[in-house]
């Protein structure tokens, strides 16, 4: 047999070059091992201020950093370079401690909430930080150990790979980041929800201050201007069997119900129709508004807005004085109403609705209801555009919402009521450069005993400029011969 240089040459040069690979593995092997184990072990939980935060961190492209606000979705921005996807997530709100923060009047108060916020965040984050790094490092050692390498020495540089690799991670991503880029960021969820939310800190949370002074002038001037809605009661000395509220458009703002309060103690209501958007979000959080409906003590007669949701339609109907309207007519005080709700209700965000669905919508009541001999007395949607397209003589009256917009308008034989925006818009009302008044409106219903039903005698609507501590109401006479006016309009203003 003779002796192939050659091929012993070949030879050696295959053996060491797997004697390298197999030198190369454990450090393969470190390094696959760190990332998967960032990946499913790097987040943190936290408690900053009011607010219950998650922290994650994993090995993904493109390197974005994330803000996820449940259920309202998530804004994404390009803040670096490296391949480490950051997300920070909203668990859970305390409300005592929420309360606490709101209700507080002393000076500076708001500064310092967010200086803490600040600075406890920044403790956290090193805190994060320095858990990525460990969690990296003990998946590498690990890593090393599942290649059966029982070596001390190997398994703590398993661990030392992955303390640096992820450490050089992070530092590039402190190196690189660029908090600008949220200026123009991405959104998953409700498009038009992130830029308002963004708006709503700056404006809100950055100047809670100034927005504490507004809140409080506001308040004082509510209160002088409700004490005065008891001498509306004097104008027409209206004749009416039944008086129904209508009320529309809260939008978070608990303000509306001291306003609705003080109508119902000032007027002899039987019970309140409520046309939507009782919150602005449909949150867990929000949902807690429906408490201050019990302290009305009458009847509450409700149909879904589109900033409802499955949340705050469930904790509505655990009041036993709720009614909800929605494809099932109702009886209450002698009335019968019928009504549909928003068709973005069932969703768990406030989303517009194609106007095609909404005149679909519109045509479906329509078909509908002229097949029926004897239609409701009132009937309830949410959304303008929906009650506009509802033909008149259909129904004797038509209740809504949504535009925030007060109008009573008689078109033939049906009267179209929008009550506006009883709780102003809420905290956009109170951003905006000219702040919407606080409407709601009054239904004044005489009983004819020859035929035991209602009719429609009179329509109040009622408006109060909180910044400004005045209030108007325009009385609306309907074909009625109670009126102590040969007008068919009423009015009063005052101003405080």
């Amino acid at each position: 047999m003779s002796f192939n240089a050659g091929t012993y040459g070949s030879y050696r040069r295959r053996q060491l070059t797997y004697r390298e690979r197999k030198k190369l593995l454990p450090f393969v092997f470190a390094i696959i091992a760190g990332i998967l184990a960032m990946n499913l072990l790097g987040s943190l939980s936290y408690q900053v201020s009011a607010l219950r935060l998650s922290f994650s961190a994993k090995f993904a492209w493109p390197g974005i950093t994330s803000l996820s606000i449940p259920p309202i979705g998530n804004i994404n921005a390009a803040t670096h370079w490296l391949p480490v996807q950051i997300k920070v997530a909203l668990e859970n709100i305390d409300l005592d401690i929420l309360r606490s923060i709101i209700l507080a009047n002393e000076q500076g108060a708001g500064e310092a909430v967010v200086n803490a916020i600040y600075s406890e965040g920044q403790r956290i984050l090193f805190f994060f930080c320095l858990k990525l790094v460990l969690i990296a490092g003990l998946g590498s050692a690990f890593g090393v150990i599942l290649l059966r390498q029982t070596s001390l020495r190997q398994i703590i540089s398993g661990f030392f790979i992955g303390v640096l690799l992820t450490t050089a991670l992070l530092g590039g991503i402190y190196l690189t980041y660029d908090l600008n880029a949220f200026n123009h960021p991405e959104y998953e969820g409700i498009v038009e929800a992130a830029p308002w939310m963004i708006n709503l800190i700056q404006e809100s949370i950055l100047k809670v201050d100034q927005l504490g002074e507004q809140v409080q002038a506001l308040a004082t001037n509510l209160y002088g201007a409700f004490q005065q809605i008891e001498n509306l009661t004097t104008i027409g000395s209206l004749d009416a069997d039944l008086t129904v509220l209508h009320v529309s458009d809260i939008h978070n703002n608990p303000i509306a119900y001291d306003f609705a309060r003080q109508v119902v103690a000032s007027f002899p209501v039987d019970f309140i129709i409520d046309t939507g958007d009782l919150t602005d979000w449909g949150t867990t959080l929000e949902a807690e508004i429906v408490n201050r409906i019990a302290d009305l003590d009458v009847k509450y007669v409700f149909v879904s807005g589109n900033h409802e949701s499955p949340d705050v339609l469930q904790r509505l109907q655990e009041l036993e004085q709720v009614i909800i309207i929605d494809d099932h007519e109702r009886t209450v005080h002698g009335l019968r109403i019928a009504g549909v709700g928003d068709l973005s209700a069932d969703d768990y965000s406030p989303q517009v609705v194609p106007l095609t669905d909404l005149a679909d919508l519109a045509k479906a009541i329509n078909q509908h209801y002229q097949a029926v001999l004897d239609p409701p007395d009132i009937f309830l949607v949410h959304n303008h555009r929906v009650a506009a397209a509802i033909e008149p003589n259909i129904f004797p009256v038509v209740l809504f919402g949504h535009n925030h917009r007060q109008s009573i308008n008689i078109v033939e034989n049906t009267v179209y009521v929008n009550a506006g925006t009883t709780g102003a818009a809420g905290i956009r009302g109170l951003q905006s450069k000219e702040p919407t008044p606080f409407s709601l409106a009054l239904l004044h219903f005489a009983l004819d005993e020859s035929t035991n039903k209602y009719s429609l005698i009179a329509v109040d609507g009622i408006n109060v400029q909180g910044l400004s501590s005045s209030f108007s109401l325009e009385r609306i006479f309907i074909n009625s011969d109670r009126r102590n006016n040969i007008d068919d309009v009423e009015t009063i203003n005052e101003i405080q």
